[in-house]
């Protein structure tokens, strides 16, 4: 039994049987796969490529009754709807994986402090220069005595200057 002269899918059925047959130009094998995977639930399918068109049985499983007509459109229909999925795929591949991207990295948490001080900055990359000498530890702007003692500057504005030693 064979579908309209419009269809280009082809379906028969002898033995319980219900063979397909698909132009693979017309429709990527991913595509017919994709509507093999709908029926797994309701039948056993089987892919073969034979002559440029892809073969495809279907056996329903105990129990299960159907039409050759219905499944053949059913086919028909899911495996258009694979290849438009498909190409909207394609078309929009840049966008999902800009989307993806920002999902899991935002899934990955804060950066760390490794991943900060390796960043670049940019344009900002005067804005943390310290002309005034602001940012400096008091360590690297005093120094240490070698004798452990404070300097006068640091001691206090009521402290009185340290005394010289007397010959």
């Amino acid at each position: 039994m064979a579908m309209s002269q419009e269809s280009q899918v082809k379906a028969e059925s002898a033995d319980g049987v219900i063979r397909l047959s698909f132009e693979e130009s017309i429709y990527p094998k991913d595509a017919v796969f994709g509507a093999a995977y709908v029926l797994l639930d309701r039948a056993f399918v089987h892919i073969d490529r034979n002559d440029g068109r892809l073969q495809i049985s279907v056996r329903p499983k105990p129990g299960v009754t159907i039409a050759a007509d219905a499944i053949a459109g059913e086919f028909e229909n899911e495996a258009l709807a694979q290849t438009w999925r498909r190409e909207i795929i394609h078309e929009n591949r840049a966008m999902l994986e800009s989307i993806t991207s920002r999902a899991l990295g935002g899934a990955a948490g804060p950066p760390g402090l490794d991943d900060l001080l390796d960043a670049s900055l940019g344009d900002l990359g005067d804005a943390f220069d310290d002309p005034l000498g602001i940012a400096v530890s008091w360590e690297e702007k005093y120094g240490k005595k070698a004798d452990g003692d404070k300097p006068a500057e640091a001691a206090g504005p009521d402290a009185k200057p340290a005394e010289e030693p007397k010959p």
